[in-house]
């Protein structure tokens, strides 16, 4: 072979490794690009999920829910009222981020319809608002 065929191969060989590089590059950038548009994606439906939390939390004006009272079954049985009470006041605040829960005497009544020391397993409850972050919590009569 010539030199000059040897300098055509190695020109040649030379184009088709900067081509490969090119090659190689472009989809990184492309699959770069992807990435990131899927990160956006994924930041946009987290603040539009975060946005409707907040959204379910405002609409919460008028809500029925059924509280349990199992854990205040646990311990002494002269506070077993004082403690479900509470739990009605605990879940009220973390469910509605309310500062003031107002409980309705007739609730604290049917809660313990069979004396302090007997209250029911379950009782059906609802919170209404009041005020900004103030809720009233009454006993609701079965939806059937």
């Amino acid at each position: 072979m010539s030199e000059q065929n040897k300098q055509e191969v190695q020109e040649v060989q030379n184009q088709q490794t900067s081509t490969q590089q090119q090659v190689e590059q472009q989809p990184q950038k492309q699959t770069e690009v992807n990435q990131e548009a899927q990160q956006e994606k994924k930041s946009e439906k987290r603040e539009q999920k975060t946005a409707e939390k907040k959204r379910a939390k405002k609409e919460k004006d008028n809500f029925e829910m059924v509280v349990n009272f199992r854990r205040a079954f646990m311990g002494r049985r002269t506070v077993r009222t004082r403690r479900a009470l509470n739990m009605i006041r605990n879940i009220v605040k973390r469910h509605f981020d309310a500062e003031r829960v107002i409980i309705d005497p007739i609730l604290a009544r049917a809660v313990s319809t069979n004396g302090k020391d007997k209250i029911v397993r379950k009782v059906r409850i609802n919170v209404r608002k009041v005020g900004e972050k103030i809720y009233l919590v009454t006993l609701a009569l079965k939806s059937e």
